[in-house]
């Protein structure tokens, strides 16, 4: 049986455990509704708590201990990735449906078509899918068990804490000078910057450190913008490689007004979004 860690310290090392604790416990419910049902929302809640897991890793991570905090984060990586495709085939369904086309009208059948292409393609990947990735459940144990058995670990430690955030802010800034321009990879960089700094404040915040709502709540708001242009960027795409008909290039069109509309409204959010500084958290986290 592990060591415990003295009454003080453990009720640090309790609110890292709980924490952990919690995000994979919702990895692994998020899996559940995956095998049961294997939609498109039960996917995405996958996904999502993969990286919350991940943030959760990240900030405690030079704390944690080191092999069993790799191996985790390592397959909850490589579940998301696996489940990538599953998960853009049923949102370019949900597009291509919210569109208004007149039925029976070039565009209406090369939408149809299109649906139909992503709905086979999308029950393909479901089987596939059942059972994403086995042995996530045994490597959360693993590392739950080295908490238990480790040293104290601070709930929010300063410099850890501030290294982490300083990281996900220098990285938001990084790629907002290269997105200026508003082309489609460097948008998506963009996205993903802003979703990881997110999930760090929002495990800071769990931890105890106050303030931070109006700070997530940006974050969330502009990830949002940026997350309807990255569909649009991928449904382009696709239909440029799946489309050989001449309604194509007109669907395109209005697809790629689209695009400029979104990425307009991205990029005006953008302008507001000011990110919480890690001297900040500091204060906050002590």
């Amino acid at each position: 049986m592990g060591r415990r860690v003295g009454r003080t310290s453990g009720e640090e090392s309790g609110r890292v455990r709980r924490i952990v604790a919690a995000r994979g416990a919702d990895v692994l419910e998020a899996r559940r509704r995956v095998q049961r049902r294997g939609s498109g929302a039960s996917i995405h809640d996958l996904r999502v708590a993969t990286r919350r897991l991940q943030a959760a890793l990240e900030v405690f991570g030079p704390r944690l201990p080191e092999r069993p905090r790799r191996r985790l984060d390592r397959r909850a990586r490589r579940i998301r990735r696996h489940l990538g495709q599953a998960r853009n085939a049923r949102v370019l369904q949900g597009m291509l449906r919210g569109l208004r086309v007149q039925p029976g009208s070039d565009e209406g059948r090369l939408t149809a078509d299109l649906i139909h292409r992503l709905h086979r393609s999308a029950r393909e990947l479901s089987d596939r899918d059942h059972r994403p990735l086995p042995g996530i459940k045994h490597r959360i144990r693993a590392l739950l068990r080295a908490i238990d058995g480790g040293p104290a670990i601070p709930a929010v430690p300063d410099r850890a804490a501030g290294a982490s955030l300083t990281d996900r802010v220098e990285a938001v800034a990084r790629a907002a000078r290269v997105a200026a321009d508003g082309d489609p990879e460097s948008m998506h960089r963009l996205r993903i910057a802003v979703k990881r700094y997110r999930y760090v404040l929002e495990v800071l915040e769990e931890s105890g450190a106050p303030s931070l709502q109006p700070s997530i709540l940006a974050a969330r708001a502009l990830q949002k913008e940026l997350g309807r242009l990255h569909d649009l960027d991928v449904l382009i795409d696709w239909v440029r490689g799946s489309a050989r008909v001449p309604a194509a290039a007109a669907f395109l069109r209005r697809l790629l007004r689209l695009r400029d509309r979104q990425a307009g409204k991205a990029q005006r959010r953008m302008a507001r979004f000011h990110p919480a500084g890690a001297g900040g958290a500091r204060r906050t986290a002590a």
